[in-house]
């Protein structure tokens, strides 16, 4: 027996996610809230489990809505590309960079799918710096950046913010009274907030290990030389969140596209892009507890 999902479900789901709050969803989609509830509840009833937990704290993505939320995610990406133009009547060769932080399955996924329905389509993605970034663009070499901003950067397309947390291996435990960190090099905009953060809380440091590459401090981390701070979705691989340093700062990541350019395949990436961010920014929003 085949278990179909209906996509109008599944939109709903990501709705609330996107938004924050059954009440932002149900607004946006032109519906009411009891009737965008009764759509998540025949959603959870499909599938046998809930997807979202409630309290008076807000809303939460439960496991099995983690779970299913990439899923759906791509399910109706690749459904919303179907109705898009093809390819052939926009460019036929789309450059793209991005940071290294932020190089993760949720970007990935968006470069699969959209290459999925565009199959004529020839990406070319470069992960470097955001100096070396922000130079190509301004060569006119890239046609989508994802970048942290820079000083006298154009104006972007959007802007998000997102928080930064501290990791460290399972069964990582500090001793000493110095805190062994794992940091990005300089040129690095993260890191003097980092350490501003730690000096104002009077948490003596050193650095064990510092590298321009994400997976390079993602691997000491695991390696169990130190802690990180990273994003959320990018932590090592069988690493534990730390609750008890000092918060961190919060961090700006922008969309740019070449200005004027109003080509259409450009513009469906950058859309993509977008809503990406977007979707990330929600459930990080919707892990903490907030919205209702």
């Amino acid at each position: 027996m085949t278990n179909d999902f209906d996509t109008a479900l599944l939109r709903s789901f990501v709705s609330v996610v996107r938004c924050g709050s059954i009440n932002r969803a149900a607004i946006l989609q032109g519906k009411t809230q009891p009737a965008l509830s009764q759509q998540i509840q025949r959603l959870e009833q499909q599938l046998g489990h809930a997807l979202l937990l409630r309290s008076n704290r807000g809303i939460r993505l439960s496991t099995e809505g983690e779970a299913l939320l990439p899923y759906a995610e791509r399910i109706l990406s690749l459904t919303d590309q179907l109705s898009l133009k093809p390819a052939s009547q926009g460019k036929l060769h789309c450059s793209i960079g991005l940071v290294e932080d932020l190089v993760s399955n949720h970007f990935t996924r968006v470069l699969a799918d959209f290459a999925c329905v565009h199959p004529g389509l020839s990406l070319r993605v470069e992960v470097t710096n955001k100096q070396s970034l922000f130079a190509a663009f301004e060569r006119g070499e890239l046609d989508v950046l994802v970048s942290m901003p820079i000083v006298n950067a154009p104006a972007p397309i959007q802007e998000f913010s997102f928080p930064l947390y501290w990791f460290a291996a399972n069964g990582f435990e500090h001793q000493g009274e110095s805190l062994p960190l794992v940091i990005f090099s300089q040129p690095c905009s993260w890191r003097n907030r980092i350490l501003e953060a730690l000096n104002r809380n009077g948490i003596p440091w050193h650095i064990v290990f510092e590298s321009s590459s994400l997976a390079a401090l993602q691997a000491a981390t695991e390696a169990g030389l130190g802690v990180v701070a990273l994003f959320s979705q990018t932590p090592p691989h069988h690493s534990q969140r730390l609750t008890q340093l000092p918060a961190l700062p919060n961090i700006t990541i922008a969309v740019y596209r070449q200005r004027g350019d109003m080509d259409k395949t450009v513009q469906d990436l950058t859309n993509l892009f977008l809503r990406e961010m977007q979707h990330n920014h929600n459930v990080v929003t919707l892990n903490n507890g907030e919205g209702q």
